[in-house]
């Protein structure tokens, strides 16, 4: 499974002045839209599940929330995630690491407001959302590899 950290490089100088607010949209957006033309469903899943656990681990060590919200959140993303034929998963566990580390030097581990903003609206729509979608496309590819 190829993993889209090479894009995340290269915006993330080019994203340091933006103002807090808009951020956590524009990096999406950009990181989304750098994506290349060849990554499949999964790749898109895999990617789009990372960036809650990295709001969550970054509010846990910059607000003082749960540890055990993005401790079971990757738990539960790694268990999808072994239903990938084939795939690595100390390799993934790192790759899910590396989203929280980029996260962090975007915007710091200080317990801004943007950072509680993100935090709440992942809490508010469900952490569940994004793993359905990657377990949804971890499905698919299983039948496809049939």
């Amino acid at each position: 499974m190829r993993v889209l950290n090479k894009q995340r490089k290269s915006y993330s100088r080019a994203l340091l002045g933006m103002g807090w607010v808009l951020r956590p949209v524009v990096i999406a957006s950009a990181l989304l839209s750098s994506t290349a033309a060849s990554a499949d469903g999964l790749d898109t899943a895999y990617f789009l599940a990372m960036q809650p656990y990295a709001v969550l681990k970054r509010a846990s060590v910059a607000c003082g929330k749960p540890i055990e919200e993005h401790v079971a959140y990757k738990q539960r993303m790694l268990d999808i995630l072994r239903g990938v034929p084939d795939i690595d998963i100390r390799a993934a566990s790192r790759d899910i690491e590396k989203a929280y580390q980029t996260d962090a030097d975007l915007g710091g581990l200080d317990c801004t407001d943007g950072l509680k903003d993100r935090y709440k609206q992942i809490i508010g729509r469900g952490v569940d959302r994004d793993l359905e979608y990657l377990a949804e496309e971890v499905r698919n590819r299983q039948q496809r590899s049939q």
